[in-house]
C-alpha cells in the first residue's frame, strides 16, 4: 500500500475485509484525519470488484443523511480506486453487543436511528442488502452511522412505501448469510423490504445478544427459509411486548407482511418509547425509584443467600461426604447472577475454569464433551448450565460432582458462593462462601472460594498452594475484558472460528496485557488461515507468558515454539514436560503426534493419538490424525473402521470429510471423492475440499480442471477472510505447473500468491514452484530471505530450504551438490510438512531426479519407488503420479526395456484423460513411443 493517495498520507489501517481495505488517513488539504477504503491488492485487477467498489461511492454519494457515513471523495490513483469517508469514532454495534444485549430504551433509540437512516437511502433508491451490526457504528455521544453500501443495489427513487416486483432489478444472491431475507437467500427479487427484515435481525440482536436464527450452511437457511425465531422474551425476559412485536413484524417471511417503509418501523419505535415513558416503565420517569427498588430486592437475595448457606453448611458439617479422587471428573454449572449487573454473567465462569485447570487434581468436563451430551440430551451445545441441566449432563457423563457458583450484592458489597454437589445424591460435598468490598475484589474473591473448595475436595495444600496464580493476574483485572473473552468463547464453541475474533480482539482493547486473550486469538486466526495474525499474537502472548497460570504458561510455550518459531525440538521439549505436569490434558498428545507427523516418524505418533483418543473421544483433530497415520502406514482399512467410528459420533466437521475424500482417492472411489467436495459446498471450510480437487486433477494430468479448482479455493477461502490460506493454494498451483513444466504460468502463479499472502509457507512453496519453473534467481532470493528470518524453523530448515535449493542446482545441471543438499532432508523426507494434509515427498523426488541427471537409473530408480511404495503419504500429490515417469526413465538408464514399458503404461494410464497439450505428457509419449 503506498503511503499516500492524492493528497490523503496514509496513518494505520483500521478495517479489512472482503470488500475493501479501510485505513485511517489525514487530509493534507483540510488538516483532518479521514477514512480511506481501498479495494483489496488482489482485487485490483477484478473489474467487476471495482465496478462494485464504484457502485458503493455511487450509491454513497446520494446520501446526505446524519445516520449514513458521509463520502467525501473518490478517485483512482496509479490504478487504485479509493473512496473517502468521514472518520467515525466509536464502537461498531457488533463490538457494544460483547458484554450481552442492550437496555431496551438504546434499543429504541438506536433502532429508530436505523429506520431513518434507511428510510433515507430508499427515498434515493439505494437498497442497503448488508445490514449487520459490524456495518453499524455508534458514536460515543449516541448517533448512529450506517456503513459499508458494498452490496447496495440502485433503484429508481421510491416513495416511502416499498417497491412493488416490478420496479426490482434481476435478482441475486448477495449479503451475510444471518441477516438475509429469504427472498436473497431464494435469489428471488428484492426490494427495501429486505433492508426491514435486516432491521428486524439487528433489533433482535440487540435485545438478546444473538441472531434470530443459528447454525451454519444448510442448516442456517433452512431455519430462516422455515422456522420462526425464537420468542426474544424467552431469551431474554426483559424485552417488552411492544418491542417483540416490532421485531415479529420485520422478521416476517412473506415481505408483503412486514413493514411496509423504514419510517413505519421507525413510527412504531417512537410510539413505543412514549408509551413506555407515559407508563413509567424502566428507564423512564421513575428510574430512581426502580432503581431503589431493585436494590432492595437484590440486598434481600443477598441476605437470603447467606442464611441459606449457613443453614445447610450447618447440616453438612455434620453429615461429611466422601472427597474426589483425582480420577473423578467435575461439571462446571454456569453462575448464578442475582446482582443485575451484566458483566458478570458468563465472566466469573471463565475466571472459575481458569483457576480450576491450573489444578493437576481436579478434571473438569470439557467444552467439547459438555457440547456433545448436550446434544445428545436433545438440547443446544450453547444451552446455559443451570444446576438442573449441569446435575442431568454430569450424571450422563459418569462424572463425579458439579460445581455451580453464585454472587449476589449486598448494598455495595458483593457476595460470592461456590458449591460442589455430587450429582448421584444431590448432597453437598463442598462449599465456601466469601463476602467483600466492591467490583474490583470480585474476581480475587472467587479466586479464594475455589481454592478453599479445592481442599475441601481432596486436593493437597501443597498443590493448592503450588498451582495458585491469582485470577487477576491468570486472566485479567478488567471485568470488561473478561467478559468479551467470555464470550468470545462461547461464541468460538456455537458459532466457530470467524464470528469469535472480534470478542477476543475486544478483550484485548480492553486489557492489552491481557496474555490469555492474545493467546486463545491465535487460534480462529490459524484456523481460517491468517497465519501472520496468529503468529503475532501468539508471540505476544509469550512476550506475557508470566501473566498467566503455569498450566496456560506451557500452552503459550509449546504453541510459540511450534507454530511460531517453528523449532519442534524445544516444542517437543515442552509438550513433554507438560504431559508430565498434567497427565490428563489433550493437547500435548494431540502435539506431539503432529510433531511427529511433520518428521514422518508415524509409528510414535501412533500412540500419543491412541492415548488423545481415551482422553477425548469427541475430539475431531484427534480422530483426523490417527486416519492420516493409518494411511501413512498403508493401513487404508484401518483408516476406513476409524472414520466410521467418528460419523458414529455424528462428527461432522471439515478435517474428517477430507480424510474421508483421501479415503474415496485411494480406493479409486470418484464418486466417494465427488461427494465429500459436494459436501463443502457454501461452508466456509470449502477451499480445504476445493483445493484437494485440484490435486487431484493435477494428478491425473487434467490440468485445465485443476486450474479452475484452485481457483475456486482460492476465491472460497478469500471469502472467508483466509487471505494466507488462499495465497497457499494459488502457490501449490504454481508447483502443478511447474511440473508440468508450464514454466511461465507457473512463475504467474507464484508471483500472484506472494501478492496475496507473503506467509512462510506460502514464499516456502512459490520459491519451490520458482526453481522447478528454471527461475533461479527469484527462487534463491526467496530461500535466501526465509534462511535468514527462521534460523530456528525445522520444518524450513529440513525440508523447504533443501527442496529448493536442490531444484536450483538441478537447474545448473550440477546434481551431485543437489543430492548433497538433500542430506538434512532424508530424516524428514516421509513427513507432512505444515499446510499441507499430504506428504508431498519432494525430497526423494529431487533426489530421484538427480540421479537420473547423473545417470544413475538404480539409484534414481529406488527414489522414485520410495513415493509409489508410500501411497498413503502422498496421497492426490502430483508427485505420486510423476514419481511413475521418473520410475520408467530410470528403467530405461539401466536396460531394463521391460520395466521401463510397465512404468511408461502405468503413467499413460494414470494420464489417459490428461491435457494433451502439457508439455511433460508429450515429452513421456515420444520416450514411450521410442520403445
Amino acid at each position: 500500500m503506498q503511503a499516500a493517495l492524492s493528497h490523503y498520507r496514509i496513518l494505520e489501517q483500521i478495517g479489512a475485509g472482503g470488500m475493501g481495505v479501510v485505513y485511517r488517513a489525514r487530509d493534507e488539504h483540510l488538516d483532518c484525519d479521514v477514512a480511506l477504503k481501498v479495494l483489496p491488492p488482489g482485487k485490483l485487477a477484478d473489474e467487476a470488484a471495482r465496478k462494485r467498489f464504484r457502485k458503493e461511492a455511487l450509491a454513497l454519494s446520494k446520501l446526505n443523511h446524519p445516520n449514513i457515513a458521509v463520502v467525501h471523495d473518490f478517485d483512482t490513483q496509479d490504478g487504485t480506486d479509493f473512496l473517502v469517508e468521514e472518520l467515525i469514532p466509536g464502537l461498531s454495534l457488533s463490538e457494544m453487543l460483547v458484554s450481552g444485549p442492550l437496555p431496551e430504551r438504546e434499543i429504541v433509540n438506536l433502532g429508530s436511528q436505523l429506520a431513518e437512516g434507511l428510510q433515507a437511502a430508499h427515498q434515493q433508491g439505494v437498497i442497503h442488502r448488508d445490514l449487520k451490526p459490524a456495518n453499524i457504528r455508534v458514536t460515543p455521544d449516541g448517533r448512529l452511522k450506517i456503513l459499508d453500501f458494498g452490496l447496495a443495489r440502485i433503484v429508481q427513487p421510491s416513495s416511502p412505501t416499498a417497491l412493488t416486483a416490478s420496479e426490482t432489478q434481476a435478482p441475486s444472491f448477495a449479503g451475510t448469510l444471518p441477516y438475509m431475507a429469504p427472498e436473497q437467500l431464494l435469489a428471488q427479487k428484492v426490494d427495501f423490504r429486505s433492508d426491514i427484515w435486516a432491521v428486524g435481525c439487528v433489533l433482535y440482536e440487540m435485545a438478546t445478544g444473538r441472531p434470530p436464527f443459528l447454525g451454519y450452511g444448510p442448516a442456517l437457511i433452512e431455519a430462516i427459509l422455515h422456522q420462526p425465531a425464537p420468542a426474544a422474551s424467552k431469551l431474554n425476559s426483559k424485552v417488552s411486548p411492544g418491542l417483540e412485536a416490532i421485531i415479529l413484524k420485520c422478521l416476517k417471511k412473506d415481505p408483503s407482511l412486514r413493514y411496509a417503509s423504514a419510517r413505519d418501523v421507525a413510527v412504531d419505535l417512537q410510539r413505543l418509547k412514549r408509551d413506555t415513558e407515559s407508563a413509567g416503565l424502566p428507564g423512564a420517569a421513575g428510574a430512581g425509584t426502580t432503581r431503589r427498588l431493585e436494590m432492595r430486592w437484590r440486598v434481600t437475595i443477598a441476605l437470603g443467600v447467606t442464611v441459606a448457606v449457613l443453614t445447610v453448611g450447618g447440616y453438612f458439617y455434620v453429615h461429611r461426604t466422601p472427597k474426589l479422587t483425582d480420577k473423578d471428573t467435575i461439571v462446571l454449572a454456569d453462575f448464578d447472577n442475582k446482582t443485575g449487573d451484566a458483566v458478570f454473567d458468563d465472566a466469573l465462569k471463565q475466571a472459575l475454569a481458569v483457576h480450576l485447570e491450573q489444578s493437576p487434581f481436579l478434571n473438569v468436563l470439557s467444552d467439547e464433551r459438555v457440547k456433545a451430551t448436550l446434544r445428545l440430551m436433545g438440547r443446544q451445545p450453547g444451552e446455559r448450565l443451570t444446576v438442573g441441566v449441569a446435575r442431568d449432563l454430569c450424571q450422563r457423563t459418569g462424572s463425579k460432582a458439579l460445581l455451580a457458583g453464585s454472587i449476589a450484592s449486598l448494598g455495595s458489597q458483593y457476595v460470592v458462593g461456590l458449591q460442589a454437589i455430587s450429582c448421584n445424591t444431590g448432597d453437598s460435598l463442598a462449599k465456601e462462601q466469601t463476602q467483600v468490598a466492591g467490583k474490583e475484589e470480585v474476581l480475587k474473591a472467587v479466586g479464594n472460594a475455589a481454592n478453599a473448595v479445592r481442599r475441601k475436595l481432596g486436593e493437597s495444600l501443597v498443590s493448592v498452594q503450588k498451582y495458585d496464580t491469582p485470577l487477576e493476574q491468570a486472566t485479567t483485572s478488567s471485568l470488561e475484558a473478561l467478559k468479551a473473552y467470555s464470550a468470545g468463547w462461547k461464541t468460538f464453541a456455537e458459532h466457530g472460528d470467524l464470528a469469535a475474533i472480534p470478542f477476543f480482539k475486544r478483550a484485548i482493547e480492553l486489557d492489552p496485557n491481557f496474555a490469555l486473550a492474545y493467546s486463545q486469538l491465535a487460534i480462529p486466526y490459524s484456523n481460517t488461515g491468517q497465519t501472520t495474525r496468529a503468529s503475532e499474537v501468539a508471540k505476544r502472548a509469550f512476550e506475557l507468558r508470566d501473566r498467566v497460570s503455569e498450566r496456560e504458561k506451557y500452552r503459550i510455550s509449546a504453541y510459540y515454539y511450534f507454530f511460531v518459531a517453528g523449532d519442534l525440538q524445544k516444542a517437543k521439549e515442552v509438550y513433554e514436560l507438560w504431559r508430565q505436569a498434567y497427565p490428563r490434558d489433550l493437547i500435548p498428545h494431540v502435539d506431539l503426534a503432529a510433531i511427529y507427523m511433520n518428521a514422518g516418524q508415524w509409528e510414535r505418533a501412533l500412540p500419543e493419538t491412541e492415548e488423545g483418543l481415551r482422553i477425548d473421544a469427541q475430539n475431531c483433530f484427534v480422530w483426523a490424525n490417527l486416519v492420516a497415520i493409518y494411511f501413512a502406514l498403508n493401513r487404508l482399512e484401518e483408516a476406513k473402521a476409524a472414520l466410521d467410528q467418528e460419523q458414529a459420533r455424528k462428527l461432522d466437521v471439515y478435517i474428517l470429510h477430507l480424510d474421508r475424500y483421501f479415503a474415496s482417492f485411494l480406493s479409486d472411489d470418484h464418486q466417494g471423492m465427488k461427494e465429500q467436495v459436494s459436501w463443502g459446498e457454501g461452508r466456509a471450510e470449502e477451499h480445504w475440499l476445493l483445493a484437494a480437487e485440484s490435486d487431484t486433477e493435477a494428478y491425473f494430468g487434467r490440468l485445465a480442471k485443476a486450474r479452475e479448482f484452485s481457483r475456486r479455493a482460492v476465491d472460497s477461502a478469500r471469502a472467508v477472510d483466509a487471505q494466507e490460506t488462499a495465497a497457499f493454494w494459488q502457490a501449490t498451483a504454481a508447483l502443478h505447473e511447474a511440473e508440468c513444466n508450464n514454466a511461465s504460468a507457473a512463475r504467474k502463479q507464484a508471483q500472484a500468491a506472494l501478492t496475496l499472502g507473503p506467509g512462510t509457507s506460502v514464499k516456502a512453496v512459490a520459491a519451490l514452484a520458482l526453481a522447478r519453473a528454471g527461475y533461479s534467481a527469484e527462487a534463491r532470493q526467496l530461500a535466501e530471505t526465509l534462511n535468514r528470518e527462521f534460523p530456528q524453523n525445522t520444518t524450513l530448515q529440513s525440508y523447504w530450504l533443501p527442496a529448493i535449493w536442490a531444484a536450483i542446482e538441478l537447474n545448473g545441471n550440477t546434481a551431485e551438490k543437489a543430492v548433497e543438499l538433500l542430506g538434512p532432508a532424508a530424516a524428514y523426507e516421509l513427513g507432512q510438512p505444515a499446510g499441507f494434509w499430504v506428504g508431498m515427498m519432494y525430497s526423494p523426488f529431487l533426489r530421484g531426479e538427480a540421479y537420473l541427471q547423473m545417470g544413475k537409473g538404480k539409484e534414481a530408480a529406488a527414489e522414485f519407488q520410495k513415493i509409489i511404495g508410500h501411497r498413503g503419504i502422498v496421497l492426490n500429490f502430483p508427485t505420486g503420479a510423476l514419481a511413475r515417469l521418473g520410475l520408467a526413465r530410470a528403467n530405461m538408464l539401466q536396460g531394463e526395456t521391460a520395466k521401463a514399458r510397465a512404468a511408461y503404461q502405468d503413467f499413460l494410464a494414470l494420464w489417459k484423460d490428461a491435457d494433451p497439450d502439457i508439455p511433460i505428457l508429450k515429452q513421456a509419449k515420444a520416450e514411450y513411443a521410442k520403445l
